[in-house]
């Protein structure tokens, strides 16, 4: 490995935070000792973002900006890994709702592992309840259909070495449920996860829409489900 961190924010219509909290996450970063790059991934953005974007480009010589047209978090982290110059890649949202911590005990994690999972139900949020409740039966599901024994699959707070994303670009959603494409895919070839505590607070409400996400991410489980689990069967499931 090349020793250097490339952290990955897919963003869509951020223009009120992207200056901010781009200027907080470099400034930990400062802190860690690692080289590292930020960059910055529109996916469809309608507002300044995209303005913004650039200009923190050109301003910061660790940000690099793109832009794609098509909505999609799943399209802007593939790019993000392929762009990426570093073999570690840790993923946050634009909101660093995650407590930056997680980022250099990811680096540490990777030295032994190909993907370290930050578990929000582990650590601690500061979360609705109904929230709560829908990430516990998702994560039951996941559990139930699909052998995996981790207790967060949400997009943040998530860190993995370079060459196992590349190997699944291919098999991953264009939308949130790409960290669950990753992992199953991942361990089911004898890939090595690990699971560690973080803490989490909503500073805004959610930017999508929680029903058709919350079907679509149900929809997605039983798809893997019966395309790859229910034909390998028990013995075939996925372990960390």
């Amino acid at each position: 490995m090349n020793g250097g961190l490339s952290v990955i924010i897919p963003v869509l219509n951020e223009e009120d935070i992207v200056e901010a909290n781009t200027a907080t996450l470099l400034a930990h970063l400062e802190t860690l000792g690692w080289p590292y790059e930020v960059l910055l991934i529109s996916n469809g953005s309608t507002d300044r973002t995209c303005l913004l974007g650039e200009k923190l480009a050109r301003e910061h010589a660790a940000v690099r900006f793109f832009e794609i047209p098509e909505r999609g978090v799943g399209r802007a982290f593939a790019m993000g890994a392929m762009a990426a110059r570093h073999d570690l890649i840790v993923s946050v949202d634009m909101d660093l709702s995650i407590d930056l911590g997680f980022i250099s005990r990811a680096l540490d994690l990777l030295a032994d592992y190909q993907i370290v999972v930050g578990s929000k139900k582990m650590g601690g949020q500061k979360r609705v309840l109904w929230r709560k409740a829908g990430s516990t039966a998702f994560i039951l599901t996941v559990r139930l259909l699909l052998g995996l024994p981790f207790e967060d699959y949400s997009i943040a707070a998530k860190a993995y070495r370079r060459e196992i994303v590349l190997a699944h670009l291919d098999q991953i959603d264009h939308g949130t449920s790409y960290v669950l494409d990753i992992l199953y895919h991942a361990l089911a070839e004898g890939g090595r996860a690990v699971e560690t505590p973080v803490y989490c607070e909503d500073y805004r409400t959610s930017r999508f829409n929680l029903i058709h996400e919350a079907l679509y991410r149900f929809r997605n489980v039983f798809r893997l489900w019966w395309r790859y689990s229910l034909r390998r069967g028990p013995g075939g499931r996925p372990t960390p």
